[in-house]
């Protein structure tokens, strides 16, 4: 994904209503499904979804220029609890799970004054070909979907235009919320002071589910990117309720003064102290530029 990309997603604001998804607590049966997605800068992620019942845990590992990042998630839909893991310091974060309806409402609404960018047009059409694939005891089913960004005279985010072919299974309830298709909202991006509005429609209203083989073409700037997914296994016997669990051993992570977590060191007085000097040192030297 490019970096432009990322700073579009990064920067999207809710801003008109809308039938948001719900929390639930799924029933799965037991399922392991491994994938690898590839591209053309050369980044490798190997992911390991595990479903139990009500609990999940993804494993994440990427791959670029020499350098690698390693993650894992558990996923408690029935205590709505979710949990990062740091493997290699030993070292974890925990966060509830909430619903899409709270988070809105402590986010910061946008003001008028704040819309002063220009308008940018997001059309997605997602279509089921009607094609299915049997895999052990599922359905997959082949869903094509095209995403154009149509943005207006001195717009931010930049035309593009993404093309994704792929094989998904339905897994209702992953990530403990129900899915919601055919929703039309209206979104602002962009820095303070000058956001662009985004108005998203939707031609086709069908959901995706999990990627089991993909392929995504995007268009931006001229330059044309490809990135795959591909099956490496997929299982459904059964699993150890251990995986579901926070392992012994590990301890909380550092919270930073700014409300996130250092996951490279351990929730002691010490590293709160070296935390918090830190952080008064910056502001000190952007005080007193």
């Amino acid at each position: 994904m490019v970096a432009s990309t990322l700073c579009f997603l990064a920067l999207l604001i809710l801003t008109a209503p809308l039938q948001l998804p719900k929390l639930v607590v799924p029933n799965f049966p037991d399922l392991t499904i491994k994938t690898r997605r590839t591209d053309d800068n050369h980044y490798s992620n190997v992911e390991t979804l595990y479903l139990k019942g009500s609990r999940q845990r993804s494993e994440y590992g990427m791959q670029h220029a020499g350098s690698s990042v390693d993650n894992i998630t558990i996923t408690q839909c029935d205590a709505k609890l979710r949990f990062n893991l740091n493997r290699k310091e030993k070292t974890y974060a925990s966060y509830p799970i909430e619903d899409w309806e709270t988070r809105m409402k402590r986010a910061r609404p946008t003001s008028q004054k704040e819309m002063t960018g220009a308008d940018v047009t997001v059309t997605i059409d997602t279509v089921d070909t009607g094609e299915r694939r049997k895999m052990g005891s599922y359905e997959l089913h082949h869903m094509k979907t095209t995403t154009k960004v149509e943005p207006g005279s001195g717009a931010m985010i930049q035309a593009s235009l993404t093309e994704v072919d792929g094989w998904y299974i339905d897994l209702p309830g992953w990530g403990c919320h129900e899915s919601r298709s055919g929703v039309t909202v209206g979104f602002v991006a962009g820095a303070p002071g000058k956001r662009d509005r985004l108005q998203v429609k939707r031609l086709g209203t069908a959901s995706r589910g999990y990627a089991i083989e993909e392929t995504t073409l995007r268009t931006e700037a001229g330059r044309t990117t490809i990135s795959k997914v591909e099956l490496i296994e997929f299982s459904e016997a059964a699993l150890d309720s251990s995986l579901f669990e926070l392992p012994a051993g590990y301890s909380p992570a550092l919270r930073t003064a700014r409300g996130g977590f250092d996951m490279t060191k351990p929730d002691t007085l010490g590293n709160r102290m070296q935390s918090y000097w830190a952080e008064l040192t910056a502001s000190a030297q952007r005080w007193f530029r």
